[in-house]
């Protein structure tokens, strides 16, 4: 475990990394031309946004001398990385999509990996000028309009940060309320529609939220949204922050089939997980998929979970 000192001094690096890409994003964001977008060699969708917040933000933690993983600088070998016992795990622009068509809903997500797990994570969403972000020791927290990162050339210290930040804590999800399930907007498959069918013919009080990019770990931190289910496969980046972030309000994330998440691997793909907010004494089977397998994965569907 990092010593204590250290650790602050990481997070104040890293929230400082985040805010002032998100920045540097929104400059290009605010500008009336058309965003314009290629596909790189991983056929994923790139634009000037994503190379520019990279950038930023491998100049701000370069002082922290610990290996920076990002979306837009992953050609690093499996034979150097997997020997990496402290790393950083970047996306730098989450959500290009919802970026590219002027949606709002896209965010800076920086994590700290000890031994391929987060051990604390920040998001920040640049359109709304929120920050987030957590402390294994101290909970999850948000700052709204983060103006003690004005100053990018003195940056605030730790007990600044987390003056100026609220705590968050949850409530208890009660069969009295809605279940609220956050699912993606953009990569929708045909089993998260057929997740959503049963979520509403099981609970039909309920709340479907559509949502980009790692916002909606944040709706569950923030107590917006109980469950956050994906069901299309992701990489390292998207996830490791929100799960830092989920885990520090007593939320849990894993696999379909109950297995923990496993980071850095050859791949850098995370199989099809859910994020879910457990008070244990309520009926949860429906969304622990307990016995379910996504269509493309050769096991069960929906339909045979006992649900």
């Amino acid at each position: 475990m990092i010593e204590r000192e250290l650790t602050d001094f990481l997070i104040a690096a890293a929230t400082g990394a985040a805010v002032t890409a998100g920045r540097k994003i929104m400059e290009i964001y605010n500008d009336d031309g058309i965003i314009e977008a290629s596909l790189n060699s991983n056929n994923t969708i790139i634009t000037k946004a994503d190379r520019l917040s990279h950038e930023s933000i491998k100049s701000s933690l370069a002082p922290t001398r610990i290996p920076v993983m990002s979306e837009e600088g992953r050609n690093i070998l499996y034979e150097e990385r997997f020997r990496w016992d402290l790393y950083w795990l970047v996306d730098p622009l989450d959500g290009t999509r919802e970026f590219v068509a002027h949606n709002p809903e896209f965010v800076v997500s920086i994590a700290l990996m000890v031994e391929n797990k987060p051990l604390f994570g920040v998001i920040y969403i640049p359109a709304e000028e929120r920050l987030f972000f957590s402390d294994p020791d101290r909970g999850a927290f948000v700052m709204n309009n983060p103006i003690c990162f004005a100053d990018a050339s003195t940056p605030p210290s730790v007990n600044r940060i987390f003056s100026d930040a609220r705590r968050l804590v949850r409530q208890p999800w009660e069969p009295s309320k809605p279940l609220r399930v956050a699912i993606t907007r953009s990569h929708i498959n045909r089993d998260t529609e057929h997740f959503v069918n049963l979520i509403k013919k099981r609970y039909p009080h309920n709340e479907i939220i559509e949502c980009g990019s790692s916002k909606k770990f944040c709706l569950i931190a923030e107590d917006k949204a109980d469950v956050y289910v994906r069901l299309t496969g992701m990489l390292d980046w998207d996830v490791a922050a929100g799960h830092a972030i989920t885990e520090a309000v007593g939320a849990k994330t894993h696999h379909i089939d109950g297995n923990p998440i496993v980071y850095n691997d050859a791949s850098l793909e995370i199989p099809p997980f859910i994020t879910r907010y457990d008070a244990m004494q309520y009926d949860y089977d429906i969304v622990s998929l307990d016995g379910f397998a996504p269509y493309g994965n050769g096991g069960p569907s929906l339909s045979n979970a006992g649900l």
